[in-house]
């Protein structure tokens, strides 16, 4: 008997670890509502001091004239690891400018030294790479510019944010005729296609010798700037317009016609009132003494207080209106604004603080610090999260810190407008994010422990889209695919009830609002 018994409790036994080795097979059961399922366990990452990026070691892809004439070669060199993005297109331009010349490929200058010129010789926003060449690049050919100008934007549109390039020299754009008024405009990658197919495509838009170049339309691909609301900075995006002559002053009129339409696509801009209705003359073109030509914009008396009624900053505007001209119409160096009978001397903004203008004329070099990076954040709305583009500091633009930065920063008068909520509470700071690393795939966050009180004092219900707006804009800008948060060096394990957050995070675009749609 007790032996049966023993054989019955044995078989009871086997039964139950039968059973549950079945259920730790079996996926867990979700539970009711909304609740994320628990990441996995993160592995053993020490919690970030201070901020640093670890990117893997790769290759750059440079394209240079091929040895057959016809087409871009791709050549390739290792990767420069740990810088921004800013500083990595630099070094990819010069890596470009000096590459030789091997049984492959050409060098890009042959006898002529490239160089850069100026602090900030690549500028980055908004996808537009603008490189400003030296003023050796003048030495080349028509053809061999326009052949330098396709392998830069081939090489740097290898890079995934960056969608076409503009290319000046010495801070101007180059005309590819004799006259000077053939505008190159903004360029796309061809690397595949065929060299003198393309420059007689180019040469085809030239004003035909003996004809008037008012008389001769172009079609061209171009960057516009627009000012940022609040007085932030500028902006810029991309548009295909038709001109109907090549002069400059037609190229103005155009383009502040196409200005004062507005963005077709990009958030935070300031509205612009009708630029070409609150001119007093036509726009004016002059040749300067020591090189180069000069717009001139004589607006009316009450223009200043017709931008100021609109909500746009007079800086911001100026500093739009300089960068879209210099940065396409051929040789133009600078812009003088006038109002009425009085020249515009300084600009005074709160954020850039005074801007002087030598001479009355208004550099490209002037508004460098106005131009703005853009990062994806994701705010909320309904209940669910929604990507929108912010402007950030374009040199630190990739930056994780930046972007959590933008974060914390909240959505703007606009976006609030549009019902975008923030995702983190108001006493959070950027001072809270201890430490920030990207390294590979990972990025790691080393938060506060007054960043994880303000979590919990707003409780469950909103820890779901607090956690995964930090996530999600940290994967879309970083390309990273996991995120691993800490708390003053330490994991924790939950905070107001909802998230695990001492494991690892994927990138949730189930909690968007475009995934609903």
């Amino acid at each position: 008997m007790n032996g049966r018994k023993m054989i019955l409790r044995l078989a009871a036994f086997l039964t139950a670890m039968l059973c549950l080795a079945g259920c730790a097979r079996r996926p867990a059961e979700q539970p009711d509502g909304d609740l994320p399922t628990l990441p996995p366990a993160a592995p053993g990452w020490e919690a970030p001091d201070g901020d640093r990026m670890v990117r893997e070691e790769g290759l750059w892809t440079l394209y240079l004239p091929g040895k057959n004439g016809l087409n871009l070669a791709a050549q390739h060199v290792p990767s420069v690891p740990g810088i921004l993005q800013a500083e990595m297109m630099e070094a990819v331009v010069r890596e470009l400018l000096s590459y030789p010349s091997n049984n492959q490929v050409d060098s890009l200058g042959g006898e002529t030294e490239l160089t850069l010129y100026g602090e900030n010789p690549v500028e980055f926003s908004g996808g537009v790479a603008t490189v400003n060449l030296g003023s050796s690049a003048l030495g080349l050919s028509y053809r061999s510019f326009y052949t330098l100008s396709l392998a830069l934007a081939a090489t740097l549109c290898e890079m995934d944010t960056v969608r076409c390039v503009n290319v000046l020299v010495a801070g101007q754009s180059v005309g590819l005729d004799t006259t000077g008024t053939l505008a190159m405009g903004s360029l796309i990658a061809h690397p595949g296609e065929n060299l003198p197919v393309l420059w007689e495509q180019m040469e085809a838009k030239r004003t035909p010798v003996g004809q008037n170049a008012a008389e001769t339309p172009l079609t061209s691909y171009l960057t516009l700037y627009y000012p940022l609301e609040n007085g932030q900075g500028i902006t810029c995006e991309n548009r295909t317009l038709t001109f109907p002559g090549q002069t400059p002053q037609q190229m103005t009129s155009t383009i502040l016609e196409n200005l004062s339409h507005g963005a077709l696509y990009l958030t935070g801009v300031s509205e612009i009132p009708d630029l070409m209705g609150l001119l007093a003359y036509e726009p004016l073109c002059s040749d300067l003494v020591d090189g180069g030509r000069m717009i001139t914009l004589t607006f009316r008396e009450d223009a200043e207080q017709v931008w100021a009624d609109s909500g746009v900053d007079e800086a911001c505007l100026a500093a739009a209106i300089c960068y879209s001209l210099t940065t396409f119409i051929p040789g133009v160096a600078g812009v003088a604004i006038r109002i009425g009978d009085r020249p515009l001397t300084t600009l005074d903004s709160e954020k850039f603080g005074t801007v002087p203008v030598l001479s009355g004329l208004f550099r490209r070099e002037l508004f460098e610090r106005f131009l703005m990076g853009r990062t994806t954040v994701y705010f909320a709305r309904g209940g669910l999260l929604v990507p929108v583009e912010e402007s950030v500091d374009r040199e630190t633009a990739d930056s994780p810190r930046a972007q959590l930065a933008a974060l914390i920063a909240g959505p703007g008068i606009r976006d609030r407008a549009e019902g975008l909520e923030a995702t983190l509470p108001d006493l959070v700071e950027e001072e809270d994010i201890l430490g920030i690393a990207l390294e590979g795939d990972w990025v790691l966050v080393n938060l506060s422990e007054s960043f994880r009180a303000e979590i919990q004092s707003w409780g469950s219900e909103k820890e779901t889209l607090l956690c995964y707006s930090m996530v999600n804009t940290l994967c879309e800008n970083t390309g990273a695919r996991k995120v691993c948060f800490f708390f003053e060096g330490e994991q924790v394990e939950t905070i107001a009830g909802v998230i695990f957050w001492a494991g690892s995070f994927d990138m949730n675009t189930g909690l968007c609002e475009e995934s609903f749609g």
